[in-house]
């Protein structure tokens, strides 16, 4: 993807980018920033000015893509390429940042998630839901929260999902480390009200990210494809209200419509329609989605701790 430079029309937009040259000095941390939403939010943030951390699997192209956004940008764009799935590489990645960067937002993107039946699904497929929507998401927010305290503003942008709102039959461990994702950001954001540091969580509705999940997404009926908004879209929605201290970021009006039905409509309805959508969805294709695809990954290798001072 070749990324061109734009120019800002419109004085409230101008405005809104001179306000967030002005506060934010400091990097943005993006983990899942190689491809979908997180490559979007990689190329809003560059708009703004903001200096990066790029963070995803390893041979995700972030080098070529860090290269792009600085040319284009005039901005420092740095990566590091990791498995977020185990505790070392969240401790010796936020060592290593906390060493070198000063940092003034997290967007804690990286997430896996699928339809399958919970029964057939591998252990080893659940667990790594678990690690990376969960655990790597708390872990290196509460490594760098320290550093975030030091400005007189910082952000922490959570990537929840809609799906967060109800359980999902065939998604099961999905939705469910998503509304950990929802009341976890609520939860810290009500901690930090007296500090410096401001937390949100977006829940977007379905995303074009790339080919297969726009064959799954296709594959839904005319209203799901109404309330598709493609990626870069979300991006500067959420980076918008992130700004302002939005708590609860839901991009889209059929998707904020979406949201207040889910909650009006009683769980077992809610929970038949999930079942009949996405047993749909399994007799056609398994399809997975997210933004760090190492459900499709059959092996790699943790960078040692050489590699990872130099990438950085």
């Amino acid at each position: 993807m070749t990324i061109k430079k734009e120019t800002i029309v419109g004085s409230r937009v101008l405005e809104s980018q001179i306000a967030f040259q002005t506060a934010l000095k400091g990097y943005a941390v993006i983990t899942g920033a190689s491809m979908g939403l997180g490559k979007a939010f990689a190329i809003e943030c560059a708009k703004r000015n903001m200096n990066l951390i790029l963070i995803s699997l390893p041979d995700e192209n972030l080098s070529e893509l860090c290269g792009e956004l600085e040319l284009a940008y005039g901005i420092k764009a740095h990566y590091c390429e990791t498995d977020l799935t185990t505790r070392e590489a969240v401790e010796e990645l936020a060592q290593s940042i906390n060493e070198k960067f000063s940092v003034q937002m997290i967007i804690n993107n990286a997430g896996i998630g699928g339809s399958r039946i919970f029964s057939d699904t591998p252990v080893d497929y659940l667990e790594n839901i678990i690690l990376l929507n969960i655990n790597a998401m708390v872990f290196l927010t509460r490594l760098l929260l320290p550093e975030l305290k030091r400005h007189p503003s910082a952000f922490i942008l959570n990537v929840s999902s809609l799906a967060a709102l109800s359980p999902l039959p065939f998604k099961t461990v999905y939705p469910a480390s998503k509304a950990f994702i929802h009341h976890f950001s609520q939860g810290l954001k009500a901690e930090l009200r007296d500090s410096n540091v401001s937390v949100s969580v977006l829940s977007p509705g379905p995303i074009l990210t790339n080919s297969d999940v726009s064959k799954r997404i296709n594959g839904q009926s005319f209203y799901v494809k109404q309330c598709i908004l493609p990626a870069e879209k979300i991006a500067q929605i959420a980076i918008e209200k992130l700004l302002k201290g939005k708590a609860v970021i839901i991009p889209g009006i059929l998707n904020k419509f979406n949201a207040f039905m889910i909650r009006l409509i009683p769980i077992d309805i809610r929970i038949n329609i999930g079942t009949s959508i996405f047993k749909r969805e399994l007799k056609k294709k398994k399809n997975y989605e997210g933004t760090d695809y190492r459900g499709k990954r059959v092996a790699w290798q943790q960078p040692n701790k050489e590699a990872l001072a130099k990438r950085l």
